[in-house]
């Protein structure tokens, strides 16, 4: 029986080819992009996860609440994570990250920039697993000045050679013994590190109970015990809040919080602040599911609607093969396993067709997405949950259908062609198009935000800002000779320092302020230091007082600016004198606010506008030059100066606009991806429109014929075929705008600042599926419009 059906269905397949190619292409592209939807959410989802003990491994971040602000950080204090295990049995080991960003390494007469540096505690393979090749991982940091590479970075500055043993030196002249080297962290890491130093080699943490209770810097991770309960242990750390660290806090008011948070969710779960990595966002996974769904059903729908469409077309087998003895069951038999032959088909065309694409949609979309996941268990079980749906469910309704057909009617020829109920195709219809203009009215929006958070006025210039450090000392007392050097070129108009950058983040200091009624009072104060040059390469705008003194000799520590954000904080109607003791222990050292900048985002538009306070600092590591005209001109004129005062370091540099976009870069990548698959499912709803007008235009030849014949023009006939299909576009606009307004309002509402919901755009995705039915459908009704009306009424 089994193979009668088979040769049943490539009967069929053979007879109808024109049909099976457009139903097959259909569900492979509909297949194909679940697919990769599916490898995307599976390599978010698994973050962290290749460590073995990653169940046990929790990171201690910290919640800070100050009487008139709060904010979250990923970090916490030197001596937590020892002081843990010291007090409480259920942790097994902890390590700690202490980031150092970049280092400036020599070997030799060569120099190498290293990104992503930690300091580390030499416990750091008891914890996690990092695969060393060359060195052993769980003894490679117990000396002090020891170091660990990884493999990309040790094959960079050491080439094919052993760098076992090797000595390199930073900047300060200090040797590091190199004495492993590991696999590159997996890109599914919410911490990835290039290099690590011994937490040995630094004299302040070298004691594990060093360091202060109050500077918070370092990443904490604790290994629990087999058994231990992480609620249970979460439920100590207010003690070792009372313990160790209210005594510094609670004279200032301000109250610290710890939160234990599971290694296998911070990338998806994450909304602190400095983290060492991009973090994903789980509602992403979500919304990328419903449209990896959308895509089956789409793709389901036009597979169901063509088959109860050309249903007619076989009503003639059904009614011989039951006069012949046939039962229903083994009819639907027939037509189940015509639908399941034909989904594993697509299923198989799909599968390959993403092995192949993975690399391209990978390099276009900037992921990292690994082939080896398409064969993977959870892969696998959702390509036959596809099958199931697909094949059995999809194709349930035509079975059932087709196979209730009267044989005395079907040989009478009585049974209307494409019989069934039409008001099913068009809901199905419906839903396609529901679905088609969410999808496209979505992307709109989220393209408009994008170009919001590209084109808003964030308080200073970001476009053509050259950017790049002075790293040590020594060079940032070079900086007026570069300067100088620098503003030789007419095209480069102005110079700047600072110690951060838009971007970037600055440190908090605690520092003694004047209130509105002009007490003094302790408050946490986001900072950095300043040149004069600063605000004007910038563009930032200095609403009240003045600028700092360009000699810095009278401003070098009684003069500090302040942002309109701070002057809100602190409640000043005049906040020109204002009074700041940097350093709460020490109210000898006064500072006094003598200007007031304009508001400008540091930070991304998902966070609001911080306070800010600028100090005057002339020997900053962050320059950045404003060029007016010749940008590729003028970057090596910057390379030439570079390579006359540095010769020996080489020259790297980055654009502040550039580096500002980069905290939009996971959503820039989900807007790139959700757009790509919108497009996909318009070409799907597209297939499945083109097979139903072909099926419509063919089923009525005979009324065109008869309708030409009585003086109907091709105008009439190609409204007559298309506007049906219009209709439905209109009618599903309704729901599919309602939930597009609904999720789309609660997605920008995640951003502090975000663009308003243009209404336009709605009318625009109308419009724009309007205009791809007309021409989906316009080709069939323009051929059957210009036919010969003899042919068809001679049609059958």
């Amino acid at each position: 029986m089994i193979k009668n059906y088979l040769l049943i269905t490539l009967r069929n397949f053979k007879r109808q080819p024109a049909y099976f190619l457009l139903n097959i292409l259909g569900l492979t592209i509909g297949i194909a992009a679940t697919l990769l939807i599916l490898l995307y959410i599976q390599q978010e989802l698994r973050f962290d996860r290749y460590h073995s003990k990653a169940d046990r491994i929790y990171r201690v971040n910290s919640d800070i609440a100050e009487p008139d602000n709060a904010f979250k950080w990923a970090v916490t204090q030197i001596p937590l994570a020892p002081q843990l295990k010291a007090d409480y049995p259920e942790v097994e080991e902890y390590v700690r990250f202490i980031p150092e960003d970049r280092i400036r390494f020599s070997l030799e007469d060569r120099f190498f920039f290293v990104e992503k540096v930690f300091v580390v505690d030499s416990t750091v393979c008891e914890v996690f697993d990092f695969e060393f090749i060359r060195g052993e991982g769980r003894t490679a940091l117990k000396e002090p000045n020891s170091l660990v590479l990884a493999e990309s970075e040790a094959r960079r500055i050491f080439g094919e050679s052993d760098p076992i043993g090797q000595q390199l030196k930073t900047q300060s002249d200090r040797a590091y013994k190199v004495t492993g080297v590991y696999k590159d962290m997996p890109k599914h890491s919410h911490l990835i590190a290039n290099a690590m130093i011994s937490s040995n080699s630094i004299e302040g943490i070298r004691d594990a109970s060093a360091g202060s209770w109050g500077s918070f810097e370092i990443y904490s991770y604790v290994l629990l015990r087999e058994g231990a309960d992480a609620a249970t242990f979460a439920g100590y750390l207010p003690d070792v809040i009372t313990k160790y660290v209210a005594v510094i806090f609670d004279q200032f008011d301000i109250k610290i919080k710890y939160q234990l948070m599971p290694l296998t969710d911070i990338h998806l779960k994450s909304d602190y602040q400095a983290e060492p990595e991009a973090v994903g966002e789980m509602g992403f996974l979500y919304i990328f599911g419903i449209v990896a769904l959308f895509m089956l059903l789409i793709a389901c729908i036009n597979y169901m609607n063509l088959a109860t469409a050309r249903g007619g077309k076989r009503s003639l087998e059904v009614g011989i093969r039951k006069v012949l003895g046939a039962e229903r069951r083994q009819l639907v038999g027939q037509f189940l396993s015509e639908s399941v032959i034909f989904t594993l088909i697509a299923l198989l065309l799909s599968f390959t067709l993403v092995h192949f694409l993975v690399p391209t949609f990978n390099s276009i979309f900037e992921v990292s997405l690994s082939r080896t996941l398409l064969w993977s268990p959870s892969i696998l079980l959702a390509g036959f949950t596809i099958i199931l749906l697909t094949g059995i469910l999809g194709g349930s309704y035509p079975a059932f259908y087709l196979s209730s057909f009267r044989p005395v009617t079907v040989l009478k020829g009585k049974l209307a062609k494409g019989s069934g109920n039409p008001r099913l195709r068009q809901g199905l219809v419906v839903l396609q198009f529901v679905i088609t203009l969410f999808m496209l009215a979505s992307t709109g929006i989220i393209f408009d935000q994008m170009q919001y958070l590209r084109t808003k006025e964030l308080g200073f210039d970001k476009d053509q800002v050259l950017l790049f450090d002075l790293e040590g000392r020594a060079a940032r007392n070079k900086y007026p000779v570069i300067r100088t050097a620098l503003l030789r070129n007419a095209d480069i108009t102005a110079v700047g320092t600072a110690t951060s950058s838009p971007g970037d983040y600055f440190s908090k200091q605690l520092m003694n302020v004047e209130t509105a009624n002009g007490s003094m009072d302790e408050r946490g104060v986001d900072n950095y230091g300043v040149d004069f040059d600063f605000f004007n390469t910038m563009g930032m705008t200095i609403t009240q007082g003045r600028n700092i003194s360009a000699d810095y000799s009278s401003d070098s520590s009684q003069a500090v600016l302040v942002n309109e954000a701070m002057v809100d904080r602190m409640g000043w109607s005049d906040p020109i004198g204002r009074k700041i003791e940097p350093d709460p222990g020490d109210s000898s050292r006064v500072a006094y606010v003598v200007g007031v900048i304009k508001n400008f985002h540091q930070r991304s538009l998902y966070e609001p506008i911080e306070p800010l306070l600028f100090r005057p600092r002339f020997n900053n590591s962050r320059v950045h030059v404003r060029i007016k005209n010749d940008l590729a001109g003028t970057i090596a004129f910057v390379e030439q100066e570079w390579a006359k005062i540095f010769p020996n370091r080489p020259f790297e540099y980055d654009f502040v606009d550039s580096a500002f976009m980069e905290l939009y870069r996971e959503d820039q990548i989900r807007s790139r991806i959700f757009t790509l698959f919108s497009l996909l499912m318009i070409i799907i709803a597209c297939l499945g429109l083109l097979g139903l007008a072909s099926y419509t235009a063919e089923q009525r030849t005979k009324e065109i014929g008869v309708r030409k014949v009585l003086g109907a023009n091709s105008g009439n006939i190609i409204y007559l075929l298309t506007r049906n299909f219009v209709w439905l576009v209109a009618l599903a606009a309704i729901p599919a705008f309602i939930a597009t307004w609904y999720f789309m309002r609660q997605w920008l509402d995640t951003f502090t600042y975000h663009t308003r919901m243009n209404y336009w755009l709605f009318g625009l995705a109308l419009l724009m599926t309007i205009l791809v039915t007309l021409l989906t459908t316009g080709y069939h009704a323009i051929r059957a419009a210009y036919s010969d009306p003899v042919k068809a009424l001679k049609y059958e």
